[in-house]
């Protein structure tokens, strides 16, 4: 009977060749899974932390709108009341600096929150307003040419205020 059997050194070339292939094959694995994985996992809490930024500034912009709304309501020192269309943008304004403000504390101010930001307070129904804070957010993996599908360009966050 014949020995099928290569002989000892050739499984030992053998060994020596498949071993190459497994760093290669972690090499790709690393490359096309795993690097991809981080970065999205990355991308993902960094989205999820501005949008809850973004979240809270719209709910300081509201209470401060309110605040400013409700202020309005009280006779000035000359005896006369704001009318409503000044009552209605100096609280705009107000909720703008506020979102503003808390952007800068939480994103830092070496973003450029004053171009990226759109706050709006319109009417809404049931006699409510509704600030509307849109904010464009800057690309962590770069936007090269448009093809960054990943992340999104802006987030948006809604606070509906009651005029009572």
């Amino acid at each position: 009977m014949r020995n099928l059997r290569p002989p000892p050194f050739q499984r030992q070339a053998q060994r020596l060749q498949q071993r190459g292939i497994a760093a290669l094959e972690f090499a790709l694995l690393a490359l096309f899974v795993i690097v991809p994985v981080f970065l999205g996992s990355f991308v993902f809490w960094e989205v999820l932390q501005t949008q809850q930024v973004v979240t809270r500034a719209t709910g300081d912009g509201a209470r401060q709108a309110f605040r400013q709304l409700q202020s309005a309501r009280a006779a000035r020192p000359d005896g006369t009341y704001p009318s409503d269309t000044q009552a209605f943008n100096t609280a705009a304004i107000q909720a703008r600096i506020t979102v503003m403000a808390a952007l800068r504390g939480q994103l830092g101010d070496a973003v450029d929150v004053d171009r990226r930001l759109t706050v709006t307070l319109v009417p809404h129904e049931n006699g409510m307003l509704a600030l509307n804070v849109i904010y464009a957010r800057p690309a962590m993996l770069g936007a090269a040419g448009g093809m960054n599908f990943i992340e999104p360009a802006t987030l948006t966050a809604r606070s509906l205020i009651s005029r009572q």
